[in-house]
């Protein structure tokens, strides 16, 4: 099951991050998108690795570029957050390949997916309040509200993988 959510995350982030490109106009850089998209999953089903974690920073400076270019910040969105499982599933799959019992192997799948589920939803739940509720802040209060809520998630992510 982790193999099939890796190549449709994937295949899903480097399709939204293309279509928000193309619908923008911006349709050469769309296609790059969607090269790099596939040759990520080329590398991926090759067993080929090591460009994982250039891929997930490569395709998270195309999230942050796709918002520069004026695409809805949504789809920037959801391009990061498909990047971010692609990545996070890849390590995780290289671990499980190594137990040898099958039983503890998909234990541990499904509470990786409900802590990934969690932390995903947490996330994607804070960005849309954050753009409900405006709130004017100076850039001390700010830093230190970004201090305070990386430490949060931080210990959120540390409890969790006590518990595995």
């Amino acid at each position: 099951m982790t193999r099939y959510a890796i190549l449709l995350s994937i295949a899903a982030g480097a399709g939204v991050l293309s279509y928000g490109l193309i619908v923008d106009g911006l349709i050469n850089q769309g296609v790059i998108v969607a090269l790099l998209g596939a040759a990520w999953l080329v590398l991926h089903l090759r067993r080929i690795t090591r460009f994982t974690d250039a891929a997930f920073i490569l395709f998270g400076l195309i999230s942050a570029g796709v918002i520069w270019a004026g695409v809805t910040h949504w789809l920037a969105l959801a391009g990061m957050v498909f990047s971010l499982l692609a990545w996070d599933l890849i390590t995780f799959e290289a671990r499980l390949e190594k137990l040898s019992n099958r039983e503890d192997a998909a234990r541990m799948e499904w509470a990786h997916f409900a802590r990934l589920g969690l932390v995903i939803g947490l996330g994607v739940g804070g960005t849309f309040v954050a753009g409900i509720i405006k709130v004017d802040l100076t850039l001390g209060s700010a830093l230190l509200l970004a201090i305070v809520g990386i430490w949060g998630i931080s210990t959120l992510v540390y409890r969790l993988r006590s518990r595995e």
